[in-house]
């Protein structure tokens, strides 16, 4: 169960990390920092989200492997780009710390964002649904085994779910 939690912490973490951000301002420094604090979480997130896919016991396991699999690297990709956008953006203002509340309006931000926000958002529910799925898995194996018991299927369970 540990490794959900993690990629749980990961991924949420990295969304919530922009409100502390925007409550700042919407200036560059301030949006290019938010893309680099985003971007190793997310990376790390989806390094974890291949290892537990292929270590995954059960079915359902899998399939939310594979959904993290891929929309975690879709959302690292439209941070890059995102970045990529803020840092040009900075440049094109003479390298002048000013307001960049108008890169949602148009432009090349407000396209890669299209990316960016709907594979973290997928990547926000399938991480919930994984964690759920895991408990109740792995409460409904203890409870087949009985109190004090463990079969070796659930010692397998119980391990790859740690991982």
């Amino acid at each position: 169960m540990r490794t959900p939690l993690i990629l749980l912490g990961l991924v949420w973490i990295a969304f919530l990390v922009v409100f502390p951000f925007a409550a700042m301002g919407d200036t560059s420094f301030l949006h290019i920092g938010f893309h680099l604090v985003q971007m190793p979480l997310l990376v790390t997130a989806t390094v974890l989200a291949w290892r537990y896919r292929r270590a995954a016991v059960t079915r359902t396991q899998r399939v939310l492997g594979w959904v993290l699999s891929v929309s975690l690297p879709a959302a690292v990709v439209g941070v890059v780009l995102e970045l990529v956008t803020a840092v040009v953006r900075l440049g094109e203002d003479g390298w002048v710390n000013k307001d960049t509340a108008d890169v949602w309006e148009r432009g090349p931000h407000a396209l890669v964002a299209s990316l960016t926000v709907p594979s973290l958002m997928v990547s926000m529910l399938a991480v919930l649904a994984l964690v759920a799925t895991t408990a109740v898995q792995g409460r409904r194996h203890a409870e087949t085994d009985g109190p004090g018991q463990s079969s070796p299927t659930t010692a397998v369970v119980t391990h790859h779910a740690e991982q």
